[in-house]
């Protein structure tokens, strides 16, 4: 209990010298405008670009003051203060990493009226999409924290000038790689994509995007790239600490660095080498979908859809109302014989939308042939479903115009998985998104007139 204590009252006092620095405000008054805008921009586009976006490119500016962390104690001379009290390397350090969350807490904070709005305005099922994309950030934070422990407790005083260089390469490889590296991925020969894919297990982007299925590909199994993700940030911090504790002390720091080289280098060939052992399998993420998406295979189209009994004009159904509508599985053959399949199963899920049913089953069926020219043969099957929808894609901003929410089915027939996406219409409430620049004056104001205050007076 004493060690808990103590690593706790640690790691407020870190985070209490971090939030008074002289960049502290600033950098938090940067924050808050970045994203103010992305909310700006991207909400109206997409929740889960902005959620993307805030929860997972901004806590790489933790980076900075983790890789200081450790090297601007020594310079100080407040680690050689420290430590002439009971107070042992690994609390020190777990209180070091622990300030960093907690640095993250504040930023989390600053938060809260957004995502207020987009619950609001976007619906009551955003509320499990955030703890989620909450939980990533924690682990990415933890990612950048012990990376950047790790760098301090090897580098030393260098360790500030190399922030900026592994900042710089962390902003490329793990922000920038899993948003555009699978553009260029689809074009590449399969091996060379297939190890391009692993490398990005190294990022806890690339896991939450898997997670999540909100990137470009969504993978078939996300859990291997969590579990390439969590045992990095595992190394890194069993890394850091073997580091800090049996090559470094309060005092002696240029000679223990040298016998630490054999572990640093042990250590970064586990971190190149661990993501890369996975495989995971992906499918692209279609560019465009409807209210009907349709699959060809096997002589047969297969087309699948969600048809409401929604009258022209009348307005489409809004956020937590209950819709009556059919999944509808339509068959088309267009050769001169007739094809039989067997039993199908259709399933069906989605996160902006709650169904009483969520999988059927139909045949066999014997699908007639083509009965002339123009016109193929066709079968079709059809299940009532009572929808209610819990949340929209993205916020509306104009009146009349409604929202979507996708829905992903999965069909198999005659052991052939079929893959499609479709849309409901769905209506909340507009929002006027100037609001933001409000929220933004806001927070800033606050930050910075805690700033003025916290300043001494001249006598």
């Amino acid at each position: 209990m004493k060690a808990v204590s103590q690593t706790a009252f640690l790691a407020l006092a870190d985070l209490r010298r971090q939030l008074g620095s002289p960049h502290s405000a600033i950098s938090f008054v940067g924050s808050i405008v970045f994203v103010g805008f992305l909310f700006w921009l991207l909400a109206s586009f997409s929740i889960d670009h902005f959620l993307n976006a805030a929860f997972l490119m901004v806590p790489i500016l933790i980076l900075a003051p983790a890789t200081a962390s450790i090297a601007s104690d020594r310079d100080a001379g407040y680690a050689s203060i420290l430590f002439t009290y009971p107070v042992t390397a690994t609390r020190y350090y777990a209180a070091k990493f622990l300030a960093l969350h907690l640095l993250l807490g504040v930023y989390l904070l600053l938060l809260v009226p957004f995502l207020a709005i987009v619950v609001l305005y976007g619906g009551v099922g955003w509320l499990g999409e955030i703890a989620i994309m909450a939980g990533w950030a924690t682990l990415e934070t933890s990612f950048v924290s012990a990376l950047g422990l790790f760098l301090s407790a090897s580098f030393g005083r260098r360790a500030a000038t190399a922030s900026v260089y592994v900042g710089f390469g962390l902003a490329l490889i793990f922000v920038i790689g899993p948003w555009f590296l699978p553009y260029y991925v689809m074009a590449m020969p399969p091996d060379t994509a297939s190890l391009g894919m692993r490398v990005l297990h190294f990022s806890p982007m690339m896991a939450a995007l898997d997670a999540t299925g909100t990137g470009l590909l969504v993978a078939e199994n996300p859990l291997p790239a969590f579990l390439a993700t969590l045992a990095v940030v595992v190394i890194l911090v069993a890394l850091g600490v073997l580091v800090y504790r049996r090559f470094q002390s309060a005092e002696g720091w240029e000679v223990g660095r040298a016998k630490a080289a054999p572990v640093v280098a042990l250590g970064i060939v586990l971190l190149l080498a661990l993501p890369v052992i996975p495989g995971v399998s992906y499918r692209v993420f279609p560019d465009s979908y409807g209210t009907q998406s349709c699959v060809t295979a096997s002589m047969l189209q297969y087309c699948v859809s969600f048809e409401t009994p929604q009258q022209l004009g009348s307005p489409p159904p809004s956020l937590g109302s209950p819709v009556q509508a059919q999944m509808v599985v339509s068959l088309y053959n267009d050769q001169p014989v007739n094809v039989t399949v067997g039993k199908i199963v259709v399933s069906w899920s989605s996160r902006f939308i709650d169904f009483n049913v969520t999988r059927a089953e139909f045949g066999p069926v014997e699908v007639p042939a083509k009965l002339a020219p123009d016109q193929n043969g066709a079968a079709f099957f059809r299940l009532n479903v009572t929808a209610v929808p819990l949340q929209v894609r993205s916020l509306p901003i104009y009146e009349g115009l409604p929202e979507y929410a996708l829905i992903p089915m999965e069909l198999t027939a005659d052991g052939t998985r079929l893959f499609f996406y479709n849309e409901m219409n769905v209506s909340g409430p507009v929002f006027e998104r100037n609001i933001v620049w409000i929220i933004v004056g806001l927070e800033a104001a606050v930050v910075l007139g805690r700033r003025l205050t916290r300043r001494p007076r001249k006598a």
